[in-house]
């Protein structure tokens, strides 16, 4: 059973099957076979590495097959479809879509299940996420800098944009949410998403 499997090997299956959704069985398979990986043989200790790098090797290949400003649409797209697949193989995400959870004051319900999200993100791809809430219903998604395996690490926020936009439409479709790249980050060792939440006019 998937959900039984090691971390590192759910998170391929998760990003696999997203691209597969976004772009068909014989694409997905001509991406993992660029980016020299094979979803159905993941027992090599090649495998045996960060959930960022995997992302970093896919933008690799979309962008030489695409170009950069299609591969970060298609990486929005493909992080946008993974998250229900982080729902199904990982208990964390699922358990946010709990009645005790969706019952929560709106301010509370967000602030803890984005704080859950980065700890189970953290804990599964072995990268560094966290959460700050800067005012009221605005919220800075920090995620920590780290060389990419293939050193275009600068396009693995995409697939995590992609994903939170998701992943708040799914905690409450009745609100109106805006996510940008935050112009000035807190910190030069992070690339950070604002999230500003909004009641729908």
């Amino acid at each position: 059973m998937l959900i039984s499997l090691p971390a590192h090997v759910k998170t391929f299956y998760c990003v696999y099957y997203s691209l597969l959704e976004i772009m068909g069985g014989e694409k997905a398979d001509e991406i993992f076979s660029l980016a020299n990986l094979d979803p159905f043989d993941l027992t090599a200790p090649k495998y045996l590495f960060h959930g960022h790098d995997l992302i970093d090797l896919i933008a690799s290949v979309l962008v030489s097959l695409f170009g950069e400003d299609t591969a970060r649409g298609l990486l929005i797209r493909v992080g946008g479809a993974s998250l229900s697949f982080f729902r199904r193989y990982y208990p964390g995400f699922a358990q946010l879509g709990s009645i005790e959870n969706r019952l929560k004051p709106i301010d509370r319900r967000f602030k803890d299940s984005l704080e859950k999200c980065a700890d189970v993100l953290t804990t599964e791809m072995g990268s560094t996420f966290s959460v700050v809430q800067v005012s009221g219903r605005t919220y800075e998604w920090q995620m920590a800098n780290m060389d990419g395996a293939c050193g275009n690490n600068h396009f693995a926020p995409y697939f995590f944009f992609g994903l939170l936009e998701e992943f708040c439409l799914w905690l409450d479709s009745r609100k109106n949410y805006i996510l940008n790249f935050a112009p000035e980050p807190s910190s030069t060792n992070s690339t950070d998403i604002a999230i500003q939440i909004r009641d729908m006019e």
